[in-house]
């Protein structure tokens, strides 16, 4: 048990950690707020999001934790590689500046596991607002990102937007919380090893806090200034676009990946907006990505079969 739970902190974590970058690149790339300042913001607003969503709105919980059934005895095995497979490839991806999905490798993860231990996945409804999620995760965040730099651009030159960018950073966080801590409880709910009980609510939103306290830079300069010439503008309508998308998202019980989120509608809010970004880059975290899936899916398969 304590290797499972040694994990579970390991991943979550960093999920912290690398995500901190969705709700910072906004304010920090155009100067409205230092890193480490932001960081701080980001850290309370993750707490807090995701103390408030598991209690009004337990959706997400409730979905990852339906998506398999492990039989008596097997499941720690099956959680910990998941695990163990979300934390090598997040870090190894943090390390270059990659932001990816710890929710898309949480699934793939799951996934893997299961297949190496011949267990039936559970409910397909389940696993159908998984896809649902993952695909409106970057047309959602995409779509919204770009109508709010379309509809806001009369006022581009009317306003200030640095302080607004603050608050956005803010509702971005608050939101990651709300999705992310729902993720990771619900996958050791999955294996009968917790419930969305309020002590491990507050165990793992204080885990998600200490990981974003670290700030993520260098996917901070990875979306603010190499793939897009984010301004003040642009990170408001990004961060609105985002909030949109991942509120209504949920409420509905939709596990979505905020990175895909924030990195579509940071990209369309750019091109909205009128600035610069770079394809290349673009393809770079689209290709990182394309193989978060088969990657955590076979370190979790063959790292359970070791188990």
């Amino acid at each position: 048990m304590f290797f499972i739970f040694l994990a579970f902190s390991a991943a979550v974590f960093i999920n912290g950690a690398t995500d901190a970058a969705n709700a910072l690149t906004g304010p920090v790339a155009c100067g409205a707020i230092k890193l480490s300042r932001a960081a701080l913001l980001a850290a309370c607003m993750n707490l807090l999001g995701m103390l408030t969503f598991s209690a009004l709105f337990p959706g997400v919980y409730d979905t990852v934790s339906g998506l398999t059934s492990f039989p008596a005895g097997s499941g720690t095995a099956a959680v910990t590689a998941s695990l163990i497979a979300v934390v090598l490839w997040s870090g190894a991806a943090w390390i270059f500046g990659i932001p990816t999905s710890e929710s898309h490798g949480l699934f793939a993860a799951l996934a893997g596991a299961s297949m190496a231990l011949d267990v039936p996945m559970q409910a397909g409804e389940q696993w159908i607002k998984v896809g649902l999620g993952l695909l409106l995760s970057v047309a959602g965040g995409g779509l919204s990102g770009y109508l709010a730099a379309r509809g806001l651009r009369s006022r581009r030159k009317k306003h200030s937007w640095r302080s607004a960018s603050v608050f956005g950073c803010a509702a971005t966080a608050f939101l990651h919380g709300a999705q992310d801590g729902q993720k990771f409880l619900g996958l050791m709910g999955a294996a009968g090893l917790l419930t969305r009980s309020r002590g491990a609510v507050f165990c793992c939103a204080g885990l998600m806090l200490c990981g974003t306290l670290l700030g993520g830079s260098r996917i901070v300069k990875k979306m603010g200034q190499e793939m897009a010439d984010v301004d003040a503008f642009t990170a408001v309508c990004a961060d609105l676009g985002s909030a949109v998308a991942l509120l209504g998202m949920t409420i509905f019980g939709l596990p979505v990946s905020t990175t895909h989120v924030k990195m579509t509608a940071m990209a369309c809010a750019a091109g909205g907006a009128g600035r610069k970004t770079d394809k290349g880059v673009i393809l770079q975290v689209l290709f990182a990505w394309i193989t978060t899936f088969p990657g955590c899916f076979l370190l979790a398969y063959f790292l359970t079969k070791l188990s």
